[in-house]
C-alpha cells in the first residue's frame, strides 16, 4: 500500500473511534517509533542551539549529574579557581557548569528518559567536555565509547599517585584504558560542597574544549587531597 493510501487509511480508522483516549493510543500504538525518533532529533538541536548561545565566551561546558546544589550551598568559584591555578587565562571567559540534571532520584521514569535523551544529545554533538557522575551512570557511557583515554592523556606522575582511582577496563592487549577518575572526599568538588559520596570524573571523546577540558582535570588532580 502506498504511503498515500496508508494515511488515509488510518485517518479514515481515527475518525471511526468513539473518543479522546482511543485516538491517542491509536496514534501511540501506529506511529510511537516515528514520533520517538522526532523528539529525539528535536532535543538534540535544542539542546545544540542552547548550549551554543555564547559559547565564545565559554571555554569548558561541566555537567555534575546528581549532585547536591538542591540541598547544600556549593562554592562556584571551584571551576574557575582551578582553571586559572592551571595557567587558563579566564578573562572574559568562564566555565558553563549544568547542574540541573539527575537520574534515578525519584520514580519518574519519564524524566529519567528525558535526561537520557539530554545527555546523549550532549555527548553525540560535541559540547560537553568534562562529566561527573556516580559509577552506574558514568558507566551508561563507557559503554558508547564515550570518553578520552586518560592514560595517554594524563602525566604519568599524576596518575601514579591514584593506581586505586583509575575507572577504565583493559583491551586486547592487556593495556589500560582509563575512562575515568574516581574522586573521593576531599577532591575539589566535594570540598565545594557538589558531592558527598565517590563519583567519577572524565573527558569526552569529542568534546569542544579538550585542551582546556583536559588541564582542568589535571589540576583538580593537583588539588585534591
Amino acid at each position: 500500500m502506498k504511503l498515500s493510501e496508508q494515511l488515509r487509511a488510518d485517518r479514515e480508522k481515527l475518525r471511526k473511534l468513539p473518543d479522546r483516549s482511543s485516538r491517542l493510543r491509536f496514534i501511540w500504538d501506529y506511529y510511537k517509533y516515528p514520533l520517538l525518533f522526532v523528539s529525539t532529533v528535536l532535543v538534540i538541536l535544542l539542546v545544540s542551539f542552547i548550549s551554543n548561545l555564547g559559547k565564545a565566551d565559554i571555554n569548558l561546558y561541566v555537567v555534575l549529574l546528581n549532585n547536591d546544589s538542591p540541598v547544600v550551598e556549593c562554592d562556584e568559584s571551584v571551576f574557575n579557581d582551578t582553571m586559572s591555578r592551571a595557567g587558563i587565562d579566564m578573562k572574559g571567559k568562564r566555565v558553563d557548569v549544568n547542574k540541573d540534571l539527575s537520574l534515578g532520584m525519584g520514580t519518574n521514569e519519564a524524566a529519567d528518559m528525558e535526561t537520557l535523551q539530554v545527555l546523549t544529545a550532549l555527548f553525540s554533538i560535541s559540547d560537553l567536555d568534562v562529566y561527573v557522575a556516580p559509577k552506574q551512570y558514568f558507566d551508561y557511557f563507557v559503554q558508547e565509547n564515550g570518553f578520552a583515554d586518560l592514560n595517554r592523556l594524563i602525566d604519568r606522575d599524576i596518575l601514579d599517585r591514584y593506581p586505586d582511582d583509575l575507572y577504565g577496563r583493559s583491551d586486547a592487549n592487556g593495556n589500560l584504558y582509563v575512562d575515568g577518575i574516581i574522586l573521593h572526599k576531599g577532591s575539589p568538588l566535594h570540598k565545594a560542597g557538589y558531592y558527598h559520596d565517590d563519583v567519577v570524573i572524565g573527558v569526552v571523546n569529542n568534546a569542544y574544549h579538550f585542551d582546556e577540558a583536559i588541564t582542568f582535570l589535571k589540576q583538580l588532580l593537583r588539588d585534591r587531597n
